[in-house]
């Protein structure tokens, strides 16, 4: 096996392209694999290395890419030795089920009525993205062929693409109908540019996150490298990756809207508070009273705001969804001075169909969302995210409020609209807009480590 590169040294041809740059990809196939014949894939692994897209691969704007990643089942299935698989994290061996109580996946949320087969044990998540549907299909389907003879089975795949826009064209927003994808973290050495807001605040300009916030055996934010699953040769220059399966309930959302208010003007304003941006995606940071789609259309200014000049949040509310999963400078405290330890970098699509504008009823269809969210410690980052920024007020001095748009609410919950000059507005018994139908997650091992995995002892390494 190859040597580990240094800590610092970042070899962007070992790296899987979805551990640092957002994929922008229209078409993706999610396929969930199970194994069947440990040694057969082992070796399909480590053959399927090489067709893995990196981040330097993705320098060329390549039409396709395909990655693997496996939970910790799947590294127990193809028969990764015990010593290594005890030393991944506890979160990472119990898995999102087991885990749910803490994530808020109870109620309608809770594993007992996921769809399957997260409703079960799963072992590999195979991504096959395309900018053309004909590609993806082509490739799903030669995906499929292949693993019914390397000792896999395929359990699902989900089909995931953007959804029309007003003139049909594929646009990237989601099914609440907001423009998404904006809010990327910029990783240092990934070679995307650092755009406005995507960073840290540095020097009145913007820097890039560090590399060991996403990629395993690189220096973090604190200047340290993470104590690694061992070996090292395996575990460096991967990452983790979070799959959520959302559903989103576009007409609980329309339904609540109309029942709070005014008139179609005021839905729209109670929409966009909630959300934290407008339909086009124009963040209410800088267009607090209107949509300004030429704005949002402007990479170098739709993102470019810190929330210091808006700490009691009259312009964007402190429990808006998108202020709560990026709070940036606009805490105070602790809370505040950690807030770039708890980055996502968010890939995945939409799933199933738009829901008509002029619906008069919900037509019942699966809609939502797949999530992946790629992060180095999943307690510190996504489960942090989680836990305290979606479900928990306190950390904003918000009492019991939760997330508006994808909290565990329950009918009883509140969200609070501060305006100048008082009263505030409060919205109340808001019930749950998204409900999590399945998730796990998975170790997205590096080039290197994948190719290790046709060793007779998987994994290992030397």
């Amino acid at each position: 096996m190859a040597a580990q590169s240094a800590a610092g040294e970042l070899d962007r041809t070992d790296i899987q392209g979805m551990t640092m740059r957002p994929y922008r990809f229209p078409f993706a196939h999610y396929h969930v694999l199970n194994v069947s014949d440990s040694a057969k894939a082992r070796r399909w692994f480590a053959g399927v290395a090489g067709r893995c897209t990196t981040v330097a691969g993705l320098d060329a704007s390549p039409s396709q890419a395909f990655n693997v990643a496996l939970s910790w089942q799947g590294l127990s299935a193809i028969g990764v030795p015990q010593a290594t698989l005890s030393s991944f994290s506890q979160e990472f061996r119990q898995g999102m089920a087991a885990r749910a109580d803490r994530l808020g996946d109870v109620g309608d949320s809770a594993p007992a009525r996921w769809d399957p087969p997260f409703n079960a044990r799963v072992h590999v998540l195979a991504v096959v993205s395309a900018m053309t549907e004909a590609e993806r299909n082509a490739a799903s389907a030669a995906l499929l062929s292949e693993v019914r003879d390397n000792g896999l089975t395929a359990a699902i795949a989900i089909d995931a693409k953007l959804l029309p826009g007003p003139d049909g064209g594929l646009v990237p927003i989601e099914h609440f109908g907001y423009r998404d994808g904006i809010t990327q973290p910029a990783i240092e050495g990934s070679g995307e540019p650092v755009l406005p807001g995507a960073g840290i605040p540095d020097a009145g300009g913007w820097r890039a996150l560090k590399a060991g916030e996403f990629v395993l055996g690189q220096p973090d934010e604190m200047g340290a490298v993470a104590d690694l699953p061992t070996p090292a040769s395996f575990s460096g220059n991967g990452s983790f990756v979070v799959l959520r399966k959302l559903h989103q309930n576009v007409w609980a959302f329309r339904n609540y809207l109309r029942s709070c208010a005014r008139d179609d003007a005021d839905a729209a304003l109670l929409a966009a508070k909630m959300m934290g941006r407008w339909p086009s995606g124009a963040p209410l940071a800088l267009a607090a009273e209107r949509d300004d789609p030429a704005l949002a259309a402007d990479p170098q200014r739709n993102n470019d705001f810190t929330y210091l000049d808006d700490l009691q949040g009259t312009s964007c509310p402190m429990g808006a969804h998108v202020r709560r999963l990026n709070p940036r400078s606009g805490l105070t405290g602790p809370n505040g001075a950690s807030v770039h330890r708890h980055r996502l970098l968010r890939q995945g699509l939409p799933y199933g169909s738009r829901l008509p504008a002029d619906a008069t009823a919900d037509d019942g269809a699966a809609r939502g969302a797949i999530m992946l969210l790629v992060n180095a410690d999943i307690a510190r980052q996504f489960e942090f995210v989680q836990k305290v920024w979606i479900n928990d007020g306190n950390f904003a001095g918000l009492e019991n409020e939760r997330d508006p748009m994808i909290g565990g609410n329950d009918g009883s919950g509140t969200f609070t609209i501060p305006r100048v000059p008082p009263p505030r507005r409060r919205l109340k018994n808001l019930p749950a807009f998204v409900s999590t139908r399945g998730g796990e997650y998975f170790f997205l091992p590096g080039i290197t480590a994948l190719r290790s995995l046709a060793e007779p002892a998987a994994g290992t390494g030397s």
